[in-house]
């Protein structure tokens, strides 16, 4: 076991309690979060795209995610894609964001420079998109931390924020074992420790939650819920619901809109969702539903997100 050192009452109230270091809304420095999803949703366009914001410091996506800011390192193990792949999605986005700033009269800024030499050259410095379809990279095997963990925390140092999607590729545990989910996460947790970044892996939803439209909530993530109860934030990114649908007049295009809900986060006050609409190439694009449309996330016209309610009923530390 390792030294246990208490936290000193008298010294720690004299000083003034120190501010906490937010990478996204919710999910502090050196803590690990999970996006939570049914598979082809859009979660690894989203991470990628988050990716590329953080890395530039950018205001062009648009997205309330991602604050603007100093622009930081992003490392993205993307454990189920090829380089072809990843570079296919890259061109999405790139497409995409010509396509917006030619929308306007004055050309958006695409960096705090306003330049796309320097949003290319930030982006080629500080995002590293890491493609390992075929490749091991388990961080836990028979229940024992691999070696892995020492490779991926030096490859990772200097990163501001950390991105490993799937989660299923990183141990090869019983996802339903409070155990197993439990170790996963306390290695991440090390992960986060050495590195100071913020780490975030995906996850699919249980089949129950994708059969009873509550893929939005805090418990759809699959598995044991040791998973959803160690990290620290969840962002469920779910599909339009056929009865939202059809009361925001969208029953013929639903599947070209998604929803990602703040399901939990212990350290941010309940937050409403975010709408996505997906455009060509699988690019997430954020949209406003106006009018009644925004009382209404997936399901009944009359009740509120599924993340602000979980977010309530989670929360008992906020």
């Amino acid at each position: 076991m390792k030294n246990l050192t208490p936290l000193g009452i008298r010294a720690t109230l004299r000083m003034k309690a120190p501010a906490l270091d937010f990478v996204l809304p919710g999910l502090t420095a050196g803590s690990v979060g999970t996006i939570v999803g049914a598979g082809g949703i859009g979660k690894t366009m989203l991470l990628i795209q988050l990716g590329m914001a953080l890395a530039t410091g950018s205001p062009a996506f648009g997205n309330p995610l991602i604050p603007c800011g100093s622009p930081g390192r992003v490392v993205l193990l993307a454990a189920e894609e090829s380089a072809d792949i990843l570079s296919i999605r890259l061109h999405a986005i790139m497409k995409w964001l010509d396509l917006e700033r030619a929308k306007h009269t004055s050309s958006l800024p695409l960096a705090d420079t306003g330049a796309d030499s320097d949003f290319m050259a930030l982006l080629d410095t500080n995002l590293m998109l890491v493609p390992a379809a075929g490749e091991s990279v388990l961080l836990v095997e028979h229940g024992v931390t691999t070696p892995f963990l020492d490779v991926l925390s030096r490859f990772c140092a200097g990163a501001r924020l950390i991105i490993i999607d799937p989660l299923r590729r990183l141990h090869d545990g019983d996802e339903n074992s409070s155990a197993a989910m439990t170790h996963i996460v306390q290695v991440l947790e090390d992960l986060a420790k050495r590195t100071g970044a913020a780490v975030i892996v995906a996850h699919h939803v249980g089949k129950a939650s994708m059969f009873n439209e509550t893929t939005g909530s805090a418990a759809a993530s699959r598995g044991s819920s040791a998973l959803t109860d160690s990290v620290r934030w969840q962002v469920n990114l779910s599909a339009m619901s056929e009865k939202a649908a059809s009361f925001h007049g969208f029953s013929d295009q639903k599947k070209s809109y998604a929803c990602l809900d703040f399901s939990k986060s212990n350290y941010m006050a309940p937050q409403e969702a975010i709408w996505f609409r997906r455009l060509d190439g699988g690019v997430l694009a954020h949209t406003h539903l106006k009018g009644k449309q925004a009382d209404t996330r997936r399901n009944s016209p009359d009740t509120k997100s599924h993340g602000v309610r979980a977010l309530k009923e989670r929360n008992s530390d906020w």
